[in-house]
């Protein structure tokens, strides 16, 4: 035979050996892909942003402090003509309080998750530093968290930096301390006393003089030299009044071993009243994966510390800076996280405070062409009303929620009598946010929102009873809807691998990545539950999603378009665990963990690590702490229906010997729920306890167990929800 023929021959049988081992490698890769993902679910801040800022504020407080990744005190944030800002900038006053100027800093952490005191380390020439930062109310901590706005504002409020410093050489050191100070505002010094502004900066530790032509807004502010003998260790304590008298600063130089006893007291009652006496909802989630579990504590807290009294009202603000205020749309999803967390009286209030912002019209467009805004205070009056069972309060509130209806339906026409033929039946063009913006759009955010918020109102109607209001608006969605349809099917495009997805404009001139500002989709799958589990639109836009993870995120979908917007892992997480993709759903969580800064919190959006730095938005970004404690409680109970879901994205990581997995008065559309997954020593067994639900209309509660118990279990277990149960469950 030809030598031609048998190469040939060889040839072919080797690709088609060749393909064999590759469709193998390929289906053993895929069908263990959740497997090996599974496998390396930890938190290690692999993707933390290189630069970030903490919160030490008090509950409520009115004197929003930062500090930054230096042990820096940030103060007097600009507004939003600094928007998006950057490694300080926007901060009108930065105080930096160095032992030495040439003191190299070596790491920072927190003293605990539920204790906002930021420690900062340092050494120089063989010495240890350690400066620890937090805040204090010498009026009494207690008074915080209290809906009186004018007293918060009259309280005096400190903040106070204690430096330790430790000689553990055999040699006598000398430093030189420094306060470097850079502000927009005059600084004045008088007997040992700098005044910034009507603020107040004291030292127990002499001034010496201050360095001269440094620029406008920058002085530097010499100590007295700082001797520390062999083995000695010594202090100094600085404090940062907010222009009120202060107890605590009374013969501050001059008495400097009272002033420095008085300084650790302070800190052990900061200390006590973070973790026995403020008024954040600790006790709520148990998660036997520590760093998750530091994440949700942290996560309440700044949500807390973000808060504000306006007009004795409560103001969830998504952070401390260019987002301190309210908005709507964020604001719902932590309204929603708090009444979660069985905090429904802050959480009502703080919808009260929402609903002033209602137009003679029923609208809220608090933010211009923000069609979407209606619709989600639908959404968040009704879920808030069904989580806390209270009928009563939805009823009083029912003719406010009724003309924001009318005004959708008024909305709807208005598509009509326009120059904008795609939009015909839905929604008129405005702001889409996350990631498009520049015009009014004719596109699918406002409409996402608005079909929301209408079929909310529906279910709220059939709840309460409503039967006219029920028939009529149920008619008014499935037309809306039926347009809707219509439309996206008309606009639906494929993807560079396939994937026929909706993008967010309905014009294709104005397409950018398929991902952007798909936020509002992952929304309307939940929690909207606008898409039936295999309608299309639905899994063909999801399917797009999941071609873009980055650092197990979705990429390029926010404002930075190559970037990451950290708690769209909750959104797109969300999406797949109510699309029945429990394992991606925990995936997205620990990406999501992983973005966070090791000081427990997120920046709105960063470059992913190989690009060069470039942030938007606040931090602590709070609208990503409501959406990881959100996340992190869905994974464990969802409400489908008149179901209640257990365990649908529980990770196997959180089932191994003596591990328990708890929620504590959750409150859900049944009442609250308390339920224990407790794993025992050998990790072979575990025992779950769930207590009856108070609310009849549950018809059963589902325990999903695919994820993590034996296959001999089966996929799920039904239980009664009207009894309590104690379940031994085989995990080998």
């Amino acid at each position: 035979m030809d030598s031609k023929v048998l190469f040939h021959q060889d040839s072919q049988r080797l690709n088609a050996m060749t393909k064999f081992v590759i469709i193998i490698i390929f289906l053993f890769v895929n069908c263990n892909l959740d497997v090996l993902a599974q496998e390396r679910l930890h938190v290690d801040f692999k993707y933390a942003p290189d630069w970030h800022v903490t919160n030490i504020c008090l509950p409520d407080d009115t004197f929003k402090t930062l500090v930054g990744p230096l042990g820096q005190m940030l103060y007097d944030f600009g507004g939003e003509e600094f928007f998006p800002y950057a490694n300080g900038k926007g901060f009108r006053t930065v105080i930096h309080i160095l032992p030495d100027e040439q003191v190299k800093f070596t790491g920072q952490e927190l003293y605990s998750p539920k204790v906002p005191i930021v420690k900062t380390f340092g050494e120089i020439d063989g010495l240890t530093v350690k400066q620890e930062a937090f805040s204090y109310s010498s009026d009494g901590l207690l008074k915080f968290n209290k809906k009186n706005n004018s007293e918060l504002r009259n309280n005096a409020r400190e903040d106070i930096i204690l430096t330790t410093i430790k000689n553990e050489t055999s040699d006598s050191k000398v430093l030189q301390p420094l306060v470097v100070i850079n502000s927009e505002f005059p600084v004045n010094l008088s007997e040992n006393i700098i005044t910034i502004d009507s603020k107040r900066l004291y030292i127990n530790h002499q001034i010496i003089g201050v360095r001269q032509n440094l620029g406008d807004f920058k002085s530097i502010i010499e100590l007295g030299p700082l001797e520390i003998k062999a083995n000695e260790t010594k202090e100094i304590a600085v404090v940062y009044d907010n222009g009120k008298p202060s107890d605590i600063v009374q013969n501050f130089y001059n008495k400097p071993e009272e002033t420095l006893k008085n300084i650790h007291d302070i800190r052990g009652r900061v200390i006590n009243y973070w973790e026995e006496e403020s008024p954040i909802p600790y006790s709520s989630i148990f998660i036997p994966d520590s760093e998750i579990q530091d994440l949700i504590d942290a996560s309440l807290r700044n949500i807390w510390q973000a808060r504000e009294i306006i007009d004795n009202k409560i103001s969830f603000q998504v952070g401390p800076t260019c987002y301190r205020g309210l908005w709507i749309v964020d604001g719902a999803f932590l309204l929603e996280a708090a009444t979660m967390v069985n905090k429904g009286k802050d959480a009502r209030d703080g919808i009260e405070y929402m609903l002033s912002f209602q137009e003679p019209n029923g609208k809220f467009e608090k933010i211009s062409k923000y069609w979407k805004e209606s619709g989600i205070v639908l959404w968040i009056c009704v879920r808030h009303a069904m989580l806390t069972q209270d009928k009563d309060w939805l009823k009083s509130i029912w003719p406010k929620l009724s003309k924001t209806v009318n005004f959708i339906k008024k909305m709807r026409e208005i598509t009509l009598e326009n120059d904008t033929p795609l939009d015909d039946g839905l929604i008129p063009p405005g702001f889409i946010d996350g990631g498009l913006a520049g015009g009014d759009y004719a596109e699918y955010t406002n409409v996402y929102w608005n079909l929301l918020g209408l079929k909310a109102m529906v279910k709220a109607a059939d709840w309460l009873g409503e039967i006219n209001d029920a028939k009529e608006w149920q008619k008014e969605y499935d037309e809306f809807n039926s347009v809707f349809q219509k439309a996206a099917h008309r606009d639906m495009v494929k993807d560079s691998y396939g994937n026929k997805f909706l993008p967010i404009p309905m014009d294709p001139k104005d397409h950018s990545l398929p991902q952007r500002a798909q936020w509002a989709f992952c929304q309307a799958v939940y929690p909207g539950q606008i898409f039936a589990k295999d309608d299309p639109i639905a899994t063909g836009t999801m399917d797009m999603l999941h071609t873009t993870l980055q650092q197990g995120m979705v990429m390029g979908t926010g404002w930075i378009i190559d970037g990451i917007w950290n708690y769209f892992a909750s959104f797109y997480g969300h999406a797949c665990l109510w699309m029945g993709d429990g394992n991606k759903a925990a995936q997205s969580l620990y990406a999501f963990a992983n973005h966070a800064s090791p000081m427990l919190s997120w920046r709105e959006e960063h470059n992913p690590r190989d690009l060069e730095r470039h942030f938007v938005g606040d931090m602590p970004h709070n609208w990503a702490s409501a959406e990881f404690v959100r996340l992190a409680v869905h994974l464990l109970s969802i409400d489908r229906g008149r179901e209640l879901h257990l365990f649908e994205g529980l990770p196997k990581e959180w089932v191994k010997s003596g591990m328990e997995t708890a929620l504590r008065e959750i409150a859900t559309p049944f009442g609250n729920l308390t339920v224990s997954l407790k794993v025992d020593s050998l990790g072979k067994n575990a025992s779950l306890n769930i207590e009856s639900l108070s609310d009849k209309s549950c018809e059963r509660i589902v325990i999903h167990l695919d994820n993590w118990a034996t296959k001999e279990m089966g996929k799920t277990i039904e239980l009664d929800p009207k009894t309590s149960h104690s379940v031994n469950i085989n995990l080998e």
